[in-house]
């Protein structure tokens, strides 16, 4: 009986033996799949990246560019040729990696060109720049060609990635289905190795009817998917000890490879749930770096700020702060995520620790560190993220919450678009206010009277309203220069441009008309009453005593002509402007330092 015994355990052992290197088999060559799935999905998930990285790099290479060729300041493009190489090597990288599919690598080999294009076209016109030779390079900017090519380099950029998001899901769905076919697999062989068993020992250990009871419950058990039963390695029988044995063996490595397997499927769904939130993200981001750069007032690029990041980063409220170097202020510009507005109108930089730290300020619970002085004394969770370009602070993103680490990407990315944005915004304003002031007095310059007097004629001719025009123009000025030298000259004009304007208000127009002449352009009614506040003005001028290097200047007056707009005249400014003048030249020639109305 026992030789019998053993024979049979023998050949259920050698059955079980069989299965269990089939299952063996089975499960290593799933594991295998598993592997070169994760391979393959690390190497899509590269190529996205790289892609990414050489837009990134083109675009910060072409910021630059543009940065330089604005400003002529070669601190903007200190980083373009490293850039340009970065871009260069990355599109190279991209035409390597997507050689295995022949529609992916035509597409890689596109935009390689259209890169390899676009950046000989930045280079040359850096080139042209480092020579001194801006004009020439601004005006191939304002061709507009290389928007369009980034355009295509961006269409072709897209599809790549969404092809390569599309054979992720498409992998994504294989690796499911083969993972529960695995499954079903070893369920199935479970079950095989638990009907030979039971068939066999039925017969052969009828007196054994306890042990293999409580064996067949564990496996069918274990079968049913409780995965934590075992069975008692004492059953009285040195064969069903080990069979015992063996099966606890068994159990814990199948309930451990199943558990690798739930693992690894969990993994792989977090990591395509957050590839999808990533690229949303991105694109996202895209958009909002497209509108902030196209952004031309405080105000479109606080609407572009309020609509984007509040999708960028959800459920976040925050306020967004710009430095006015006037004042030595950071002004909020944007809020959002609550009814409240958010943060303080204005704050100093030495209130914030992220400013002076010159990095992230964190606080995560109550007292978890130290407060900014802006923040409300309610507020025990914020984050504060400087914003920084070449070195210099232009700007604070006050978030009203904890940011989460999956969060943290999407934070660099908005720093550094808003951060572009708002040194691209104060160029603009810079170039704006080198365009329309006169640099000595600081009053506007000629052309931008022309632009104003041409709306201040048409509003008066549409709305039938009163439009004057005063020319005014220092007395023997030319005296000054000879005697006392250009600077004296300088200091008097400064002088009497500031007096010209505390006499007007602030919706008058005063202007630098050329050399010692000054124009303003007033709305003031009637026309006695502009009268008397001109002769305040010329009075208050003669009164004043003017010193340069010890030395008084002597007694300076000043002439006036004055006229009015009226339908008689034709809109084109040159005719009131030519009858200001006129006047001015009659009060010349009666003597000066009086107003002659024409």
């Amino acid at each position: 009986m026992l030789h019998s015994l053993a024979s049979r355990i023998i050949f259920v052992g050698f059955i079980v033996s069989v299965n269990l290197i089939c299952l063996s088999v089975l499960l290593l060559s799933a594991s295998n799949s598993m592997i070169s799935s994760f391979e393959w999905n690390a190497h899509r998930q590269k190529i996205t990246e790289v892609v990414t990285e050489t837009l990134s790099d083109l675009r910060e290479a072409q910021a630059e560019e543009r940065g330089y060729l604005l400003t002529t300041d070669p601190s903007f493009a200190k980083d373009f040729d490293d850039r340009v190489a970065s871009a260069l090597a990355k599109v190279n990288t991209l035409e390597q990696l997507v050689q295995d599919n022949p529609i992916q690598h035509e597409r890689a080999q596109s935009l390689q060109v259209a890169t390899n294009e676009r950046l000989d076209t930045l280079i040359k016109q850096i080139a042209l720049a480092r020579q001194g030779r801006f004009d020439e390079a601004r005006s191939r900017v304002i061709v507009g060609q290389g928007r369009v090519n980034m355009a295509i380099i961006a269409q072709k950029a897209d599809e790549i990635r969404q092809t390569e998001q599309e054979l992720l899901i498409a992998r994504e769905a294989t690796a499911r289905a083969h993972a529960t076919w695995n499954r079903n697999l070893v369920v199935g062989g479970c079950l095989i190795i638990v009907l030979l068993v039971n068939g066999l020992l039925y017969f052969v250990l009828n007196g054994m009817r306890r042990s293999v009871s409580q064996i067949t419950r564990a496996m069918s058990d274990f079968g049913n998917g409780n995965r934590t039963v075992r069975v008692d390695a004492r059953m009285g029988c040195t064969e069903f000890d080990i069979l015992a044995h063996g099966y606890n063996t068994m159990a814990e490595r199948l309930d451990a490879a199943m558990q690798a397997q739930e693992a690894s499927d969990y993994k792989l769904l977090q990591a395509n749930a957050e590839l999808k939130r990533n690229n949303e993200a991105m694109e996202l981001l895209g958009e909002m770096a497209h509108r902030l750069q196209a952004a031309r007032t405080s105000s479109e690029l606080s609407a572009i700020i309020c609509a984007f990041v509040p999708r960028v980063l959800p459920g976040i409220p925050g306020a967004l702060y710009t430095y006015n170097h006037t004042t030595n202020q950071l002004e909020r510009i944007a809020h959002w995520g609550s009814h409240t507005p958010v943060g303080r109108d204005g704050l100093h930089p030495s209130s914030c620790w992220a400013l002076r730290l010159g990095q992230s300020h964190s606080v995560n619970s109550p007292g978890g560190d130290v407060i900014c002085q802006h923040v409300d004394s309610d507020i025990c969770i914020y984050h504060c993220e400087p914003l920084f370009a070449s070195g210099e602070v232009v700007g604070l993103l006050y978030l009203q919450s904890h940011v989460a680490e999956e969060n943290r990407f999407r934070l660099v990315a908005l720093v550094e678009n808003i951060a572009s944005a708002l040194v691209n915004q104060n160029l603009q304003k810079d170039l704006l206010e080198q365009t329309i002031h006169d640099p000595l007095t600081g009053l506007y310059n000629r052309r931008y009277m022309e632009e104003a007097l041409n709306a201040e004629i048409a509003t008066a001719s549409r709305n039938n309203t009163a439009l004057s025009l005063i020319m005014a123009d220092i007395d023997h000025f030319k005296r000054i220069n000879d005697e006392f030298g250009h600077d004296a000259g300088d200091m008097v004009l400064r002088t009497f441009a500031n007096e010209i304007q505390n006499s007007f208000r602030s919706n008058d127009i005063v202007c630098r008309f050329g050399g010692e002449e000054f124009l303003i352009i007033t709305t003031y009614h009637p026309l006695n009453s502009l009268i008397q506040r001109v002769e305040e003005l010329r009075l208050s001028l003669s009164r004043l005593e003017l010193y340069y290097n010890g030395q008084a200047l002597g007694k300076i007056t000043m002439s006036f002509g004055v006229t009015t707009w009226d339908k008689s005249l034709p809109t084109e400014t040159t005719a009131i402007i030519r009858k200001a003048d006129a006047a001015l030249y009659q009060a010349k020639k009666d003597g000066r330092d009086r107003i002659v109305v024409g």
